[in-house]
Order: C-alpha cells, then sequence, then structure tokens
C-alpha cells in the first residue's frame, strides 16, 4: 500500500529496488543532515548544486532511423459530428521514424480490441510491420511497470510476436520520447 499523497512505485521496479531519484537541492541537504550529521547551511549546498550543474555539459542525441527500424504510436482524442450529433472519438495515431508518414484512425473506445484491430489495419496499409514500435505506457500495452521494465499485456505480447516488432515503452511523462507522433496527436 501507498499512503495517499505519494506517487506509486511499480512492483517489477521495486523488486528490482528501481525508482526514480529526484534529487533537488533541498533533498541532498536533508539527507546530508540526516544521513552524515551535517551541521552546514541549505544555501551552502543550494549554492554548490548551481555550480555543479554549470559545468554539465548539455548532450542530446539525434533521431535518426533507418527505413523499417522503428513507428511511434499514440492515442489522441477529438470531437466530430456523426449525423448531426457532437461525438467523441478515440484517435489511434501511428507515425514511422524514418519518413515521418502518418496513419490515424477512429475508434468509439480506447480498448485493447481497437489497440490491436488499429496495428493490423496500420501495417497493412504500411505493407509490413516496422522492427520496433515506441509506446507510451498506456494500460491496453502494458500490465506492470513502465519504459524498459514494462510487462506487456498477453495481447499485446501475441501481436509482437505475430508481426515480429519489438516492443519499446517510454518513461513516465517524457513524452520528448516519441516526440514524432505527440506532434502528430496535437
Amino acid at each position: 500500500m501507498r499512503s495517499p499523497s505519494s506517487k506509486p512505485v511499480f512492483p517489477r521496479a521495486r523488486r528490482k529496488g528501481l525508482k526514480k531519484q529526484k534529487h533537488t537541492a533541498k533533498r541532498i541537504y536533508d539527507r546530508l543532515v540526516e544521513e552524515t550529521g551535517f551541521t552546514g547551511g541549505e544555501s551552502t549546498i543550494r549554492a554548490k548544486v548551481r555550480e555543479l550543474k554549470r559545468l554539465i555539459p548539455p548532450a542530446f542525441l539525434p533521431l535518426v532511423f533507418d527505413p523499417g527500424e522503428a513507428m511511434q504510436i499514440d492515442w489522441g482524442e477529438a470531437t466530430v459530428y456523426l449525423r448531426d450529433v457532437r461525438t467523441k472519438v478515440h484517435l489511434f495515431c501511428a507515425r514511422l521514424c524514418y519518413s515521418c508518414r502518418p496513419v490515424v484512425l477512429s475508434y468509439h473506445r480506447q480498448n485493447e480490441e481497437s489497440f490491436l484491430d488499429a496495428f493490423v489495419r496500420v501495417f497493412r496499409e504500411l505493407n509490413g510491420a516496422p522492427a520496433k514500435v515506441i509506446f507510451d505506457n498506456g494500460k491496453v500495452a502494458v500490465k506492470d511497470g513502465f519504459g524498459s521494465y514494462a510487462v506487456k499485456q498477453a495481447g499485446y505480447t501475441a501481436l509482437a510476436a505475430h508481426y515480429g516488432f519489438d516492443a519499446v515503452f517510454c518513461n513516465p511523462a517524457e513524452g520528448h520520447e516519441k516526440g514524432l507522433v505527440e506532434g502528430l496527436v496535437g
């Protein structure tokens, strides 16, 4: 059980001793006081953290993909008029990483059946499947965990095995990890 104010820690990640660490200057100061009996001021720690941050060079990885290497997918929502009735629909958005070719499909629900059907239709439209599919941690695909520690739902596992692609799951709240499709959803 977790307290209502704490963030969830996924069971599989917990077993591996993993959790997202956020070491702010305040947290570092608190740990120093608690663990080492540090008697200096918090402002000293804040100044040192600022100094160290300036020493770290900016880092980035260019997103370059080979043809057929990867596809990013995500869900979005839209409001449409069907027979003059305002209706919310769920959009399955897919974008190839090399060519940026988009495929968007509309569904009444965002559930496992729609999810799996969308893959089949997208692969039919593209005349094949990419080597890997990059997705967030939606419950339609992930049973437990997150990112590289995600446990896939049975239907998604079977689909990936049938089409021969690897599932790559993003980390929570890291939309930049699949920025191509995020732009399409927007």
